[in-house]
């Protein structure tokens, strides 16, 4: 064989695709430390790439995805036990060489064109600006009284929402028609919302029931979105006052927000503006989790004080009926530990592989998020009217 002969051969056939695979994690290596790059790529290019698979996906009715997952998973035997005999028939004709090199060429190619569509439909999105950032957020300081005041807010808000909501027979917030309505409904909610937030745009696609709900909740996976199909998958399975953030979170995914906190981020910041009363309701019960740390913080071990003020701020008994049916939900799951550690490490090390150093603890947004939104956006415009 010739040097040209081998250069063909083996530089197009299995080092190229490689030399692709490394150039592009390299890429998205370099590019997090450029986030203006990619937040013109997040704003324009990966709008018009995504645009077709979403508005494909959001014809049919199921889970994409769903379906691949499960058909990939009864079909693997298969392939496995026709791979084994194809190598076996090629070891006897002593062809095993030849074999393993047609096959290795494709499945390098077919594993650089997969990576490839992967970082122009989501992992580029992972090195963008942060969301914080860009609306002002986690830079400033705030008094224990503004903190309070921002607190008595949220609470105002959530009891408003929550007596607009309807209930089921156990008094547990609900939707009219069901989740499938609700779904059906979430691509019109999320976009009359995102009208009001410049910094969220995007393609809105209908996000998707999962059949397999309730397995998925032994994995702890309460939703997931596949870059491929465009396409927002949920768990059903939960308690309804659980799932509009869900929703929310993967739907945020679809707008180009892959980074974890800034999803939850926009995912919050479209209940705040959602006309929708079950998402509002659902934003605001976000913010109660984040602003309660707030507070402890701002009281600095001063419970006394600090348990008066809430006294006086109470929150309705819905609010607790919801969040106890929601724990209650989990108790009854209960997923072995080895099944919660597996999910857990699959999910860090892929979030670590994207540039997340933080891995699962980037769900995580700060906790002045929500002092920062009533101050700047809320505060501001009431003091201007």
């Amino acid at each position: 064989m010739t040097k040209k002969q081998f250069l063909k051969k083996w530089g197009i056939g299995i080092i190229l695709p490689i030399l692709l695979i490394i150039l592009l994690y390299v890429i998205q290596s370099i590019l997090v430390h450029f986030p203006n790059v990619c937040e013109g790529y997040s704003k324009t290019v990966f709008g018009v790439l995504s645009f077709l698979p979403v508005k494909l996906s959001s014809i049919v009715p199921i889970s994409l995805t769903e379906v691949f997952v499960v058909s990939l998973v009864f079909s693997a035997p298969f392939l496995i036990a026709w791979l084994v005999i194809r190598i076996v028939r090629a070891c006897k004709k002593k062809e095993g060489k030849k074999f393993f090199f047609r096959n290795g060429r494709i499945l390098a190619w077919s594993v650089a064109v997969i990576y490839l569509l992967f970082m122009l439909l989501h992992g580029m999105n992972y090195t963008r600006c942060s969301l914080d950032d860009e609306l002002g957020f986690g830079v400033n300081h705030y008094s224990v009284e503004e903190v309070k005041e921002a607190f008595v807010w949220v609470v105002d808000e959530l009891n408003a929402c929550r007596m607009n909501c309807p209930e089921d027979e156990a008094g547990v917030l609900t939707y009219p028609d069901g989740i499938e309505a609700f779904l059906n409904d979430m691509p019109d909610i999320y976009q009359n919302s995102a009208k009001y937030i410049p910094q969220i745009k995007g393609n809105a696609g209908r996000p998707k029931p999962v059949m397999l709900s309730h397995y998925w909740s032994y994995t702890n996976i309460v939703g997931m979105y596949f870059p491929f199909f465009g396409e927002a998958n949920i768990n059903t399975d939960l308690p309804f006052p659980a799932i509009p953030m869900n929703v929310c979170h993967e739907m945020s995914h679809v707008h180009g927000y892959a980074v974890e906190n800034d999803a939850n981020l926009a995912a919050m910041l479209i209940g705040f503006y959602s006309d929708c009363p079950q998402v509002r309701y659902a934003a605001f019960c976000e913010a109660m989790d984040l602003i309660l740390l707030d507070l402890v913080v701002a009281y600095n071990g001063n419970n006394v004080e600090l348990d008066a003020f809430l006294s006086e701020h109470p929150v309705c008994m819905g609010y607790f009926r919801d969040q106890e049916a929601i724990a209650e939900y989990w108790e009854g799951i209960n997923p072995p530990k080895i099944i919660e550690q597996a999910s857990s490490a699959v999910n860090d090390t892929y979030l670590k592989a994207n540039q997340q150093d933080e891995g699962e603890k980037s769900y995580q947004m700060p906790t002045s998020t929500v002092t920062d939104f009533y101050m700047i956006y809320v505060r501001s415009q009431l003091e201007g009217t």
